[in-house]
């Protein structure tokens, strides 16, 4: 054990010195707009301590993880102040509280992130607690059976579908997996698991984290809506939601969840959130951030006395391990003061962060899905990519009563969850029944958007060139996609078909997404069309969405990450599935088996089995672009190697290309032959 926590102390140690304290940015202009100070960088110049200087440019640093960072400058005369927000397109700091006026053009300006990982060091430098946090690890892949958990059977939810009511069971387990793929209604079958789980174990208490807000308030409230659908009002108030930065307008009608005196505060909050003004307008932005501090700031003191109180509190992983100390006081007799301990999410949550965790519940329930986008890592560390670059589920028994996998999924049209099911979960995925017994569902899925008819759910897009590396935008980029991708949504919004707020365009890249946006407004098309990197969708949905792989022979999207990324990508998409694809992006390991499957997706010609083919003395030249069936395999041959001893057969289900051993079938043949002479 000594060895191990020796590893994972250093894995935090690397991932620390990887994680710059500062950058250094030049500033090209300064102006001062009431009590704020408009900075505008040089994306070009910029210095990220512990990196190489041009490692790293302004637009792939500057995004709103920096909002709130603390800014210092050593001329023309020494100051700081604190970031209000940031505007990663115009290459723009609003500063607020300034001490003394920014520093002017060619100078440098420091900025300090939040350094959010010094909460999880210091949680692994406390003896004591690492050595039960690092006993925890054996029982992920060998979870042990709770004698006394109670017995959830989904009362009164009669629409729960079959593995969501198996999924019930999960608290029996010491830890236990939730795998709920896209659409397919973890969070609210978490919702209801927690909201029996309230009512049969009057005395529990539980910890719901998650590792963004948002998720929080999502769990938070399908907890309490389930406590509410299934008559169980009286635990409602059990139910806190701690923290400061959530959403209020998510909480309108459910203030009971927010710690307040005054309930009243709940909702000046949310009418407060949801007029903030536009970023660009400096002075309206400061005076709302001012009054949203206020009323934020009310609600702080009591955040922290109400643990002793609820029966379930909700927040970040963050903000437990700033809490850390306070939530172990829970207990009197140092014994884990959580019953069960639940992290939403999951696949998100390095299992460092889960294993300084894991002592606080005696039992540990892990919802997420593995296939989709993994803890965020900056180290290239062999031992930061094991304790910080993975997750809970890369120790998930293959199968048990301790994992449950939800298959059924309600979102995306029956080719598009096709498609995702055969590529990411083995075929495993369908829609749901009751989704497909409903009309409305199937009518929203099946709307004409252009040239694209109401029964195509899934097209790619031909693309001519393939994205280059851009020096001046720090990242690959490709003006031929974007105006495609600009003139598609303008085309759907101008016959009145669909609605800004339905299309969403997803790219991997920060370039591409703000040329992209650039093309939307050069066509005066509404700001309501949202384009994101794909890193900022999980979680979200949309009737359509486009894709731009930009790059496709880029090395990032050579990896098992970009895997998981191009998962989420897809599976956002309800109705209409967009892909504007380059014959390089074509031909990329990411998405050939994509474009693959689509070509033969609905292939009727006849099935002929190998071994038919096989008899012939020009095997395997005979099978050359022919359907053919190996096994259990149905797909095409697609080559054959030069000394014809393997050829490659495309599965028609997965895309993927496989190798197969010519002298096996020609074996297998002649044995047929054999045995039936």
């Amino acid at each position: 054990m000594a060895t191990r926590l020796a590893e994972l102390r250093a894995a935090l140690d690397a991932e620390l010195a990887a994680t710059p304290e500062y950058y250094d940015f030049k500033v090209l202009r300064c102006e001062r707009e009431d009590a704020l100070w408009r900075v505008t960088l040089d994306p070009d110049h910029v210095y990220a301590a512990g990196l190489r200087p041009g490692q790293a440019s302004a637009q792939a640093l500057l995004d709103d993880s920096l909002d709130g960072a603390a800014a210092w400058w050593g001329a023309p005369r020494k100051g700081g102040a604190r970031v209000l927000a940031v505007l990663a397109e115009d290459d723009q700091l609003l500063l607020q509280n300034a001490s003394s006026a920014p520093p002017g053009p060619e100078q440098l300006i420091r900025l300090y992130p939040p350094r959010f990982l010094n909460a999880l060091a210091e949680s692994w430098r406390d003896e004591a607690w690492a050595q039960r946090a690092l006993a925890s690890l054996a029982d992920l892949g060998r979870p042990a059976p709770c004698a006394d958990a109670p017995v959830l059977d989904g009362s009164p939810f009669r629409w729960l579908r079959p593995a969501q009511r198996a999924a019930l069971a999960l608290p029996r387990h010491s830890s236990a997996y939730l795998w709920g793929p896209p659409g397919t209604g973890k969070t609210t079958t978490l919702g209801v698991l927690l909201a029996e789980y309230l009512e049969r174990r009057p005395q529990a208490r539980v910890l719901l984290l998650s590792s963004t807000n948002q998720a929080v308030d999502l769990a938070t409230v399908a907890v309490d809506k389930a406590l509410q659908k299934g008559r169980r009002e009286a635990h409602r108030g059990a139910v806190q939601r701690l923290g400061t930065r959530f959403d209020a307008t998510a909480y309108a009608g459910r203030e009971h969840l927010i710690p307040a005196a005054d309930p009243a505060l709940i909702a000046r909050l949310a009418h407060a959130e949801a007029a903030r003004p536009a970023t660009r307008d400096a002075a309206a932005l400061k005076a709302w951030s001012d009054r949203v501090a206020a009323l934020r700031q009310a609600l702080r003191a009591a955040s922290l006395q109400v643990l002793r109180h609820c029966r379930l509190a909700c927040m970040t992983t963050t903000r437990a391990l700033f809490t850390l100390d306070t939530l172990r006081a829970l207990s009197e007799d140092d014994s884990p003061p959580f019953d069960l301990l639940v992290f939403d999410e999951a696949s998100q949550v390095s299992l460092a962060h889960v294993l300084a965790l894991m002592p606080l519940g005696r039992a540990r329930l892990f919802a997420g899905d593995p296939q989709q986008l993994s803890p965020v890592l900056r180290s290239s560390d062999r031992g930061a990519r094991l304790w910080l670059g993975r997750s809970a589920f890369a120790h998930m028994p293959r199968q048990g009563p301790s994992v449950c996998m939800l298959d059924e999924q309600s979102r995306m049209a029956e080719p598009i969850g096709e498609l995702v099911s055969e590529l990411f979960y083995d075929g495993a995925l369908r829609v749901a029944d009751d989704a497909l017994a409903s009309p409305a569902w199937r009518a929203a899925r099946q709307r004409a958007l252009g040239a694209l008819d109401a029964g195509t759910a899934v097209h790619i897009e031909p693309i001519a060139s393939g994205g280059a590396w851009s020096a001046a935008a720090r990242g690959p980029l490709r003006r031929e996609s974007a105006e495609a991708i600009a003139d598609t949504v303008a085309a759907a919004l101008r016959d009145g078909a669909w609605t800004a707020r339905e299309l969403v365009v997803l790219t991997p890249f920060r370039a591409q997404r703000a040329l992209i946006r650039h093309c939307l407004r050069a066509r005066a098309l509404p700001d309501a069309v949202r384009v994101s990197t794909v890193h900022r969708a999980q979680g979200s949905e949309a009737p359509v969405l486009l894709f731009d792989p930009v790059a496709g022979d880029q090395p990032f999207l050579q990896t098992e990450e970009a895997a998981r990324l191009l998962n989420v990508a897809l599976s956002r998409a309800q109705a209409k599935l967009l892909l504007f694809l380059s014959p390089v992006d074509a031909a990329s390991p990411l998405l050939a088996p994509l474009v693959q499957r689509l070509r033969l997706a609905g292939d009727t010609r006849r099935v002929q089995p190998l071994e038919e083919l096989a008899r012939h003395p020009d095997f395997p030249a005979n099978a050359l672009g022919l359907r053919v069936r190996a096994g259990r395999q149905v797909g095409e041959v697609s080559r054959i190697s030069a000394d014809g001893r393997q050829f490659w057969l495309v599965n028609e289900r997965s895309g993927a290309s496989q190798p197969i051993d010519t002298a096996f079938w020609r074996a297998r043949a002649a044995a047929e032959d054999h045995s039936t002479g």
